[in-house]
């Protein structure tokens, strides 16, 4: 292929995706009606329910509580798609502020919160700013899609319709005063049959049918399955209670005085794609403190205001006039942080947001926009007055990170995933919660009116239970809680909780902060191999605890006890995870088991034999009863009483022998099933014993892995081997960190407290 064939295609794949995406931009209005009948919750929308609809779009949400009955609708959700994909800087979003992002789309969905300004406030260094534009971004990326399509009002005036005929001398002198004029801008569709005029306030096209009949239409255009949202729903008030702009008004009145048809009129009428766009302040348009205010407050456009004077012969007809308010609306416009120039912008709006108006000179402009401001605690004096102005706005808290696993998610972000290599699983997270306790206060009104006794919970939580607040703020209900706390938790509870978190994270390490301590004690770790393994140390808890308490500047302003309490859950957590993996009824290795005992019970300390039952090897040794009496008898029983219970198992064995019929065998005696159910009672409640009381445990996790292992029997191997393997497949643990957190356990001694 030539190069001129590859750049004919190239420039023809450019065509067909311009052309694809540009389909529907101008369609006549009974088109948008005809399109609007079959979606109409699509195409009937304001920037409310556009926004609402565009947060839901981008938003991933879980409620593993939706079935509790004291479910206060605290959902789980992912919003990454939202402020972390394809965005230039990635915003993390804890769970309660997307809940409370969550209440606002769904305020926006209801029409209940019209006439407000929404302020974002939040201690510097929360990101608000980067919150605000990823939102912005992913808004008017969402209007550029399918789900997100909006029309406004376009006009296509027939000149042979209203009975113009703009002759060959008229042409020639409106071309001269231009020239005369010095212009560089000419009249347009002096040569075509139609003058196109866009309504600068966007107005939605349902907007041009007089209010007073739309209802009578709209019922006649929804179907059934529609019409109840629509006729009995608030957020679809406006459809019967907004005016079209006063441009457009005027344009319909002098359209019908003139033709008498609305039928005609409305063959006039365009809908047009609402083509958001930021940067031009199309629908979007976001101020800084320093920009400066215009001179003028209104905007015209003299040539079209001439063709629309010449066409009904009356300057003062429809006057093309308009504020900047009037780009957003149906739109979006942001004060972004209320400093300088904007702190006048900001008080501006309490008329507007009072009446929905804006006045210029005589003309009443519409202004039903969504009014956007982010703003720092200490600015908030700069509002304090008028008192009327308060009940307009509405404050969502954007605070540092109150939720572990999104704080986490930053450190990824910002030194690499590659990170969590160096992490036994758990740790990093701890790290993490250690850093959020510092946002928090320490006292909460609504825990200590649920839990009378903290003490209670002394081994998995701090003295001011924040570990308890930070699992519900991440949506989750701990285990350890006793039934009875538990039940106490109701709605009350769970939503004065849940609202403490607006108060929260405004102190503490900021995000700025957090990042430069994980990097420093980052650094602090050596990254140096283990030996001759590809993988590398692991960063434990211990080493999370030293850091903190050599850096008493840091040190300080963590909550009393948090770390030790911290550590006290993870070897909790820890032994949760060890008695999963151990737990497993095997019944085939427990039968060996039993079949290997009764064996070995009739022959001295010392013997290696073949099991005939089993085709196992045996050592008979103290070790080996040790390992299977663990499940057979209490902790404390002595060595003369193990004795003992020895030979009178020896003993019923013979007897049972002896009475074997020759088609039955040793799974068949009395004295099998009886240790076989014994041993099955006991295996949960005993499930750490080889951590207490099995000597050559320690040695075999050590040597697991590698040549030396395979000295050890086989019930070792098995049990080792299989503990090893499920913290690996289960929990996340690499084969050194599996092994690094059974000798911790080991040498801690930490089963002791988990018998």
């Amino acid at each position: 292929m030539t190069r001129n064939n590859k750049s004919h295609d190239i420039i023809n794949l450019i065509d067909r995706k311009l052309k694809r995406s540009e389909e529907g931009t101008i369609i006549p209005f009974s088109d948008f009606l005809t399109k609007a009948r079959e979606d109409p919750h699509l195409y009937f929308r304001n920037v409310f329910q556009l926004f609402s609809d565009m947060i839901y779009h981008f938003i991933v949400i879980e409620d593993e509580y939706k079935d509790d009955p004291e479910t206060i609708n605290y959902k789980t959700i992912n919003c990454d798609k939202l402020f972390v994909e394809n965005t230039d800087t990635p915003f993390f979003t804890d769970l309660p502020l997307a809940n409370r992002l969550l209440r606002l789309a769904d305020s926006f969905r209801e029409g209940t919160q019209q006439n407000k300004i929404y302020v974002f406030i939040g201690p510097p260094g929360s990101g608000k700013s980067t919150f605000l534009n990823n939102l912005l971004q992913k808004f008017e990326e969402f209007t550029h899609s399918h789900q997100g399509i909006n029309y406004e009002v376009l006009w296509r005036l027939d000149n042979l319709k209203i009975g113009v005929n703009i002759s060959p001398v008229i042409k020639e002198a409106i071309e001269e005063y231009y020239f005369q004029k010095g212009s560089v801008v000419r009249p347009q569709n002096l040569n075509s049959d139609k003058l196109e005029v866009p309504c600068p306030s966007h107005d939605h096209p349902i907007l041009i049918i007089p209010r007073e009949y739309r209802a009578e239409i709209l019922e006649k255009l929804v179907k059934d399955t529609a019409r109840l949202d629509f006729f009995y729903k608030k957020e679809y008030e406006w459809l019967f209670t907004e005016n079209a702009c006063t441009i457009c008004s005027s344009l319909y009145d002098a359209l019908i005085n003139r033709l008498r048809s609305p039928a005609d009129v409305f063959d006039m009428v365009y809908a047009k794609r609402y083509a958001y766009n930021r940067r031009l302040g199309y629908g979007i348009s976001v101020f800084n403190s320093a920009d400066k205010e215009p001179e003028n407050i209104a905007f015209s456009n003299d040539e079209l205001q001439r063709q629309l004077s010449l066409r009904f012969r009356d300057s003062n007809l429809i006057q093309y006039i308009f504020s900047r308010y009037a780009k957003t609306n149906n739109g979006v416009f942001v004060i972004m942080d209320v400093k300088g120039e904007n702190e006048k912008r900001f008080l501006n709006l309490h008329g507007i947001l009072s009446e929905g108006l804006h006045k210029i000179g005589d003309i009443e402009e519409n202004v039903n926009s969504l009014f956007i401001a982010v703003m720092n605690p200490e600015d908030k004096q700069k509002i304090a007055s008028p008192e009327s102005f308060k009940d307009r706005i509405i404050e969502i808290s954007v605070n540092y990170i109150l939720n572990y696993s999104e704080e986490v998610k930053i450190y990824y972000h910002t030194f690499g995933n590659q990170i969590k290599k160096y992490f036994l699983p758990g740790v990093l997270e701890n790290f993490a919660k250690i850093i959020i306790s510092s946002r928090l206060n320490i006292e909460s009104p609504a825990i200590k009116e649920w839990i009378e006794d903290p003490k209670i919970y002394e081994e998995y939580c701090d003295e001011n239970l924040l570990l308890l607040k930070l699992s519900i703020y991440s949506n989750k209900i701990p285990d350890w809680l006793t039934d009875e706390d538990y039940k106490k938790f109701n709605k009350v509870l769970r939503r004065n909780i849940i609202k403490e978190s607006d108060k929260e994270g405004k102190t503490g390490f900021s995000g700025r902060e957090s990042l430069y301590i994980f990097n420093e004690f980052f650094n602090s770790i050596p990254k140096k191999l283990n030996g001759n393994s590809d993988e590398a140390i692991q960063i434990t808890m211990e080493d999370i605890r030293s850091f903190f308490k050599k850096h008493d500047q840091y040190f300080e302003r963590i909550p009393k006890g948090f770390i030790d309490s911290i550590i006290r859950l993870y070897n909790y957590n820890i032994m949760q995870e060890i008695k999963e993996s151990l737990f497993h009824q095997n019944e085939e290795r427990i039968s060996k088991d039993i079949q290997n005992y009764l064996f070995a019970s009739n022959y001295d300390f010392g013997e290696k034999l073949l099991c005939p039952y089993t085709g196992e090897t045996i050592e008979i040794t103290e070790q080996f009863f040790n390992s299977i009496e663990q499940y057979l008898l209490p902790n404390d029983v002595s060595s003369r009483a193990r004795k003992k219970y020895r030979e009178e198992i020896a003993s019923k064995f013979g007897m049972n022998l002896q009475q074997m019929s020759d088609d039955e065998g040793v799974r068949d005696t009395e004295v099998y099933n009886e240790l076989y159910d014994t041993y099955i009672n006991n295996l949960r409640e005993h499930i750490f014993q080889p951590f207490l009381q099995y000597a050559a445990f320690e040695s075999a996790v050590k040597e697991f892995g590698s040549p030396k292992f395979e000295v050890y029997d086989n019930r070792t191997k098995e049990e080792v081997s299989f503990l090893i393997n499920n913290l690996i497949s289960k929990f996340r643990y690499s084969k050194e960190g599996a092994k690094h957190v059974c000798l911790y356990v080991i040498r801690n001694k930490i089963a002791e407290n988990f018998r």
